[in-house]
């Protein structure tokens, strides 16, 4: 490639999109950039907010709560408590290994240059970059290709009277250094449901409001209402089809009115935590001096090659407006940096892609809800499984999990996957693999599951489907 830009690919954002665009851009021999404002960020969101320090949290949230539950395998403790100062510091430890110097040094590396401070375009082919204070200096990249990695910002509701009253965000709860001893949390789905977790384990009384019928509303109903049964067993006070009125204090408490089906009410606690999603963060990008178009909700014009508007500059990631996954945005990243360097020729496929909520017992899903099976009219059939009984999880003293398999009634190729269970994290690979690949249920039911795995579990629902075969 001639060299007649500055690079030939500038990379906006040093997370798992931009900076997956850029190692695949250098290695194919280009000159790479990747720009980041805040230190505090570089490697982006996942690592440092969001990803790596709740999984820390819910980790050592699950080591006391297996602590606890000691005596059931003759293990006798005496005077079990927790130092959450030392739970900070041990998630702290986690986020340091992952990001900061280890990023600058992968980029160094790899002869990719950082740069730090605002990106914002100033014409089709040009980045201005300015410093962070007090420094605020600022100069004029050019680039060939530009790829839009800038992540996504917290979504908080115009709820009356919040902003006054003050509240945590999802940012500031894998901060912290101390826990309320009771708080609200608004959002029942991903982020809302993990910190559910996380605080009910350390015995903090948990007010989960959520406005759809269910938590986890992108999940299986089945499946979301197995873990909203055992988070409200343990203590989780969850309110479902809830209409938030305002924000108030009532004496020391931070208090939410709201109405459900007319009736009014107040959720009351030390606290509040808004977890109601994230959206694309494009704001400050001056994408019209790029001529880069946006829709009517403000998301960026893509092609199934992730290219903008203007043909070379490409947007991966939550920026994108696909998915917002760390795996996901990392593929994008990928796909991007491919297409830049071969021509434009990879669509993005999203017909397999894992999820997984980290509360427990675990939720993982792939593929289409039962829902969304019936609502495409397709001739399905439901395998289920409860997995309380198998080797595996009497070994673990683990009674509770559930797979449940939806499979096409004609060519037995699995059309969605969901599991509550211990590891169902891991469980649910077997399953996006099987229908990445179109091997049928009834292979999978054949093939031998190691004893005693908790693998077995997703075995035996497809077992269901042999007499059918």
């Amino acid at each position: 490639m001639a060299h007649k830009y500055d690079y030939d690919v500038m990379a906006i954002g040093s997370g798992s999109a931009g900076g997956s665009a850029a190692f695949v851009a250098k290695k194919a021999g280009f000159k790479v950039a990747v720009v980041e404002e805040f230190k505090d960020k570089l490697g982006g969101h996942c690592p440092n907010y969001a990803c790596v320090p709740t999984k820390a949290m819910l980790k050592a949230a699950h080591v006391y709560k297996m602590a606890k539950r000691a005596g059931e395998f003759g293990i006798e403790l005496e005077q079990l408590k927790f130092d959450f100062k030392k739970v900070a510091a041990y998630r702290q430890s986690i986020v340091n290994q992952l990001t900061g110097p280890r990023i600058e040094r992968n980029l160094h590396n790899a002869g990719i240059d950082l740069l730090w401070g605002r990106a914002q375009f100033v014409s089709e082919h040009e980045l201005k970059i300015t410093n962070p204070p007090p420094d605020g200096s600022n100069k004029i990249y050019s680039f060939n290709h530009a790829v839009i990695g800038t992540g996504s910002k917290e979504f908080i509701p115009p709820i009356e009277g919040l902003s006054d009253l003050g509240f945590w965000t999802s940012d500031v709860a894998v901060r912290a250094e101390a826990l309320p001893d009771s708080i609200i949390i608004i959002g029942g789905g991903p982020i809302g449901t993990e910190f559910s977790e996380i605080f009910s384990s350390f015995g903090k009384h948990v007010t989960l409001l959520q406005r759809d019928a269910q938590i986890l509303q992108r999940e299986d109903q089945e499946i979301a209402e197995y873990v909203s049964a055992d988070l409200r067993r343990r203590g989780v006070e969850i309110i479902t089809n809830c209409e938030i009125l305002f924000a108030h204090r009532i004496g020391s408490s931070k208090s939410i009115r709201i109405r459900i089906a007319g009736q009014e009410s107040e959720a009351a606690a030390d606290e509040i935590l808004v977890a109601t999603g994230r959206r694309a963060n494009l704001e400050n990008l001056n994408l019209k001096a790029a001529g880069v178009e946006t829709d009517d909700k403000g998301r960026l014009k893509l092609n199934d090659y992730l290219q903008t508007t203007q043909a070379h500059i490409w947007a991966a990631g939550d920026a994108a407006g696909n998915w917002q996954f760390t795996h996901t945005a990392a593929y994008e990243g990928d796909l991007a940096g491919r297409n830049i360097c071969r021509r434009h020729d990879e669509k993005t496929n999203y017909d397999v892609v894992p999820r997984v909520t980290f509360c427990e017992p675990e939720v993982a899903s792939v593929g289409l809800t039962e829902a969304q099976a019936k609502l495409k009219n397709l001739d399905y059939k439901i395998g289920r499984f409860k997995s309380g009984g198998l080797g595996r999880f009497l070994i673990e003293r683990e009674a509770r999990g559930l797979v449940k398999l939806i499979v096409d009634a004609g060519s037995m190729h699995i059309l969605g996957g969901h599991i509550a269970a211990e590891n169902a994290g891991q469980l649910i690979h077997e399953i996006a693999l099987a229908m990445k690949a179109k091997i049928k249920v009834t292979d999978i039911a054949r093939m031998i599951h190691a004893y005693p795995t908790f693998s077995e579990a997703v075995g035996a629902a497809a077992e269901q489907f042999l007499d059918e075969s």
